[in-house]
């Protein structure tokens, strides 16, 4: 799917002004120079302070580049900093329009800003290295000022202190984590989330999807089912993404931006059926935009309860310079004109609209004069006032705004100390109290992505992502920087005196390396994935939900490297106090979610903690029930802090089934779901078609909407078929019953020396077929090196393409890594080359395939072995003086066997109709008798056992399936030698 374009300021369709300013900026002499005056300087802790001014130059729309850029103004910004902790803040004031850039001592992105025409642009850098640093000035549209130069800037060295409040809260908070089945919310940068308070659902904008969630709560964790309801005209295009929920009515919005105003559609049933929206005013902003909506403010009302919709619904976005909004009465059909809510008192991007209970509407700020705050109205949208909080420094991120019952304001945001922050106001903002570091538990000095939700007057949540890891570059586009980052949500039950902060993530990471914040122009290196904000919301009940995506997914969360991917994911409070508390109901747990799998000779068991509802879980109980019985019994009790439990005390070929109750102070809960363990899958084989996996993507989200072009997932595999030093790349689409003409399905990946390489099929106008593969990245460059691929080489109706390549093409041996793989089908109209699809949608190469060399890849085969041990009598006798013989048969092959014959014999000659053992898996063993008469047989026999007496499995070993004991018969008694 395409990336959604965003970049760190307000830089869209603006050409147009940029050219007009640029053209008065030419009325004036240009310098050549890319050195400010003066060029260079210090900020120590002797010499705090630094500051230099630049002169008009060039006009550069395309921001600057590096700390070499010659179309930029460059400052050489040396710090040396304390041995404490502080950090150096930036600031540029423009005549015109300039954006900021600061490149760090290794050359990468440390943080950028890019404002409006006149507005004051900050960068601020925490914790500081030493070191020179590069401030790049980019000439956007610079004009001369009063005294002769285009700008002034300033470098400042500030100390950062431990802030003095109340120890941190102590609720047990946790949180599960639901992410998206494979398929959907693939492109979840930028998600919106709304608990719709009327079904129960729960709905989730990711890109272009709208997703709704239906949750089980009959167990905890509850399980998720996720649902694809997207409206067709608020899901075929986006310049950005958004969703929002009246809870009030359960109206649910998706919005796409399109220029001035947006392509939306409202439903009131979770989906199920749309209306069309306006979409915005005709005359709103060209980016960022937000819905938000509730109950009119006084003297203004409507019945909640009459023909027309109650609430009012907002529509806000962001223009070049000033931040518009805009009123529906219908319920979000229609808009008035918008209206500026600010033009040069706050800068950059601003968060999403909320709406309190009384009606007052709050658009939040990260950068008013370089400090945090709200754009307030208090008169339904007709006037606009700006209020910042005290000791606030600007930062990297939208802040963001939840109002409690009666009204009471919590505003969050990642300061320019890069610390999770957050105050109260309980007069719209004109003052603040109670500004407290939610961070300090664990160590937090790097935030994005605020997030506050609030429920009862005295009870709200704030999540964030956050890393503890020092160093500066945490929003750059370096992937390489050390930080790691996790989903973290902080809660107040007492006005936001005290909060608990807790890890909501601590077993998976949301995204290792950057999160970069230099928008569309300053993050070439793939580290954009996430792009600007996530949502949260609170259900009905009280439970908090975040909506986020995550950018580090399978291998990822255990070693690394990120993925970069951008997965729909919710966490959901499982236990800890609800933000409504007419909830906090003591009483005995939820019943638990179990889930299992056989482990060879045992069944693993694992559940996850659940809601305790306010009484901690003391110990949980295990039943147990074997096939054909009629109850479960209880097997074993384990403390509480334990969530899983191995039986070992099973029988071969035996199934069972499994339930788990937990036991608070209160009582015990339900029975979990019921689970019968079944064998793991096996792992992905290389030397097995379709082989190893590397990429995945979701289907439907082809913007031509032809499923010849939209891609399902890629592997790698090394099957004997394909002839020895062969190599095959498998791409999936959904349909190839008739291929898309003009078009390439190109697979490119990185070998272990770095280098570029691709493989691809390929149709020209006509739709004829061909297979290729070459070096670098230009695949769909028509001028470039195609070398023809193996003849091999095929496609399938149902949407396989297999392109066949000798290894030796691309210099690579078993044991070689294949990483960085990326698909971007190409479709190309006349001269313009167009892709509908990509995967992963990130555009960020993801994925890693080892080299197996199907010179030693082995068919897997059955193995199947009898010995002399393996030959047995029951001890007990068949009719008259029958004696029953059994033989144990197992196979150690690798495949599984199955309609197993056994042939049992004495003296050579068969003594029953062969028997038949129904399958044999790898690894394990299968059981075979027969009955033999010894009336008259005193005296000395030879038994015999034949497995596969007609030969007809095909198997590694076909000499080890015979085996012959010796018998010794006098009378009734019978012994094996």
């Amino acid at each position: 799917m395409t990336q959604h374009p965003r970049r760190a300021g307000s830089r869209l369709a603006l050409s147009v002004f940029a050219l007009a300013t640029a053209a008065t900026a030419l009325l004036v002499p240009l310098t050549s120079s890319t050195a400010a005056t003066p060029g260079a300087g210090t900020v120590s802790a002797a010499s705090p302070s630094v500051t230099w001014t630049g002169t008009v130059m060039a006009p550069s729309p395309n921001g600057c580049t590096g700390p070499t850029d010659t179309n930029c103004d460059l400052f050489r910004l040396t710090v040396q900093p304390p041995a404490t902790s502080s950090m150096v803040r930036v600031k540029l004031k423009p005549a015109g329009d300039w954006d900021l850039s600061v490149f760090g001592p290794d050359g990468g992105l440390v943080g950028s800003s890019g404002n409006g025409p006149g507005q004051m642009e900050f960068v601020t850098i925490v914790n500081p290295t030493a070191g020179v640093y590069t401030v790049a000035a980019a000439p956007f549209a610079p004009a001369l000022g009063a005294d002769g130069n285009s700008y002034t800037a300033g470098a400042d060295l500030v100390p950062l202190t431990t802030p003095v409040q109340p120890p941190a809260g102590s609720d047990p908070l946790t949180f599960q984590n639901a992410p998206a089945p494979n398929g959907l919310g693939g492109d979840a940068g930028e998600p919106s989330i709304g608990a719709d308070w009327k079904s129960g659902n729960t709905m989730f904008q990711a890109g272009l999807q709208a997703l709704r969630v239906t949750w089980d709560d009959s167990v905890s964790p509850a399980r998720s089912t996720w649902a694809d309801v997207s409206f067709p005209t608020a899901s075929a295009a986006s310049l950005d993404p958004i969703g929002w929920i009246d809870q009030r009515t359960g109206r649910w919005f998706s919005s796409q931006l399109s220029g001035t105003t947006s392509l939306a559609a409202s439903t009131d049933d979770d989906g199920a059926s749309w209306l069309p929206s306006e979409g915005g005013p005709l005359n709103g902003g060209v980016d960022h935009q937000t819905f938000g909506g509730g109950p009119y403010a006084a003297p203004l009302t409507r019945d909640p309860n009459g023909l027309l919709y109650p609430d009012a619904v907002y529509y806000c976005s962001q223009d070049l310079v000033a931040a518009l909004c805009a009123r529906s009465d219908n319920g979000g059909t229609t808009f008035a004109p918008a209206v500026p809510i600010y033009t040069d008192a706050c800068g950059g991007l601003h968060g999403h609209v909320q709406v309190a209970p009384d009606g007052a509407v709050y658009v939040p700020n990260k950068n008013c004069n370089g400090a945090q705050g709200v754009v307030v109205s208090e008169d339904n949208g007709l006037t606009w006032s700006v209020r910042t909080v005290p000791g606030s420094f600007n930062g990297d991120w939208d802040p963001s705004v939840g109002t409690g019952t009666d009204g009471t304001v919590y505003f969050g945001w990642g300061d320019g100390d890069g610390h999770p922050k957050i105050a109260v106001s309980h007069d719209h903002g004109r003052t603040w109290t109670n500004t407290r570091d939610v961070g300090v538990p664990f160590g937090i000095v790097h935030t994005a992505f605020a997030s506050v939700v609030a429920g009862d007057s005295d009870r709200a949540a704030f999540a964030f992502l956050g890393s503890p890891e020092p160093s500066a570059g945490a929003f750059g586009d370096n992937p390489s920087w050390p930080g790691v980052w996790h989903l973290y949500v902080a809660e107040t039950f007492d006005g936001g005196n005290t909060w608990t902060t807790v890890d909501a993530t601590p077993d998976d990471p949301v995204q290792r390396g950057t999160i970069c914040g230099g928008g569309t122009l300053g993050c070439d290196n793939g580290t954009r994935n996430l792009l600007d904000f996530m949502g949260i919301t609170v259900d009905k009940a009280g439970r908090v939900l975040v909506g986020y995506a995550d950018g580090c997914v399978d291998a990822c969360a255990i070693t690394g490297p990120n993925s970069f991917s951008a997965l729909a994911t919710i966490a959901r409070q499982v236990n800890g106090k609800r933000l409504f508390a007419k909830n906090d109901v003591a009483a005995a747990p939820s019943a638990p979610n179990l889930s299992g799998k056989a482990a060879g000779s045992s069944n693993a068991l694992t559940w996850g903690a659940p809601d305790d509802h306010g009484s901690p879980v003391t110990s949980y109980n295990v039943f147990r029930k074997a096939s054909g019985a009629t109850s479960f019994t209880l097997l074993a009790t384990v403390a509480g802090g334990t969530t899983t439990y191995t039986d070992s005390a099973i029988a071969a070929g035996q199934a069972y089934a499994y339930h788990v109750t937990a036991v608070n102070a209160i009582g015990e809960s339900a029975a979990s779901n019921d689970v019968t363990p079944a064998p793991a899958a096996p792992a992905p084989n290389p030397c097995v078609y379709p082989g190893v996996q590397v990429l995945s993507d979701g289907t439907g989200d082809e913007l031509t909407n032809d499923a010849s072009r939209d891609v399902q997932w890629a592997s790698v595999t090394e099957p004997t078929s394909i002839g020895p030093g062969n190599v095959e790349f498998v791409i999936k689409v959904a349909d190839l019953s008739k291929p898309a003409a003009n078009s390439t399905w190109p697979l490119q990946f990185k070998t272990a020396d770095g280098a570029d390489h691709w493989v691809k099929m390929e149709t020209d106008a006509l739709g004829n077929v061909s297979f290729g593969y070459g070096d670098g990245t230009g695949a769909t460059d028509p001028l470039g090196t195609t070398t023809t691929a193996d003849p091999q080489s095929s496609f399938t109706p149902d949407g396989q393409i297999r392109i066949v390549v000798p290894r030796a093409a691309f210099g690579i041996k078993a044991g070689d890594t294949l990483s960085s793989f990326l698909i971007r089908v190409a479709f190309r109209g006349g001269a313009v080359t167009l892709t509908p699809d990509n995967a992963p949608d990130s555009l960020a190469p993801t994925g890693q395939y080892v080299v197996k060399g199907n010179e030693s890849c082995v068919v897997p085969q059955a193995d199947l072995a009898v010995g002399s041990g393996d030959v047995a009598l029951t001890g007990r006798k068949g009719p008259g003086s029958d004696q029953v013989l059994v033989a144990v048969v197992h196979n150690v092959g690798t495949a599984t066997a199955s309609n197993v014959k056994v042939r049992f014999s004495v003296d050579g000659a068969p003594v029953a109709a062969d028997t038949t053992v129904g399958q044999i898996a790898p690894g394990a063993s299968g059981r075979a008798w027969a009955s033999w008469s010894t009336r008259g047989q005193n005296g000395t026999h030879t038994i015999t056992v034949t497995v596969d007496p007609a030969n007809a499995i095909v198997e590694k070993n076909e000499s080890n399936n015979v085996v012959s004991r010796l018998a010794i018969v006098q009378g009734s008694k019978v012994t094996l030698k």
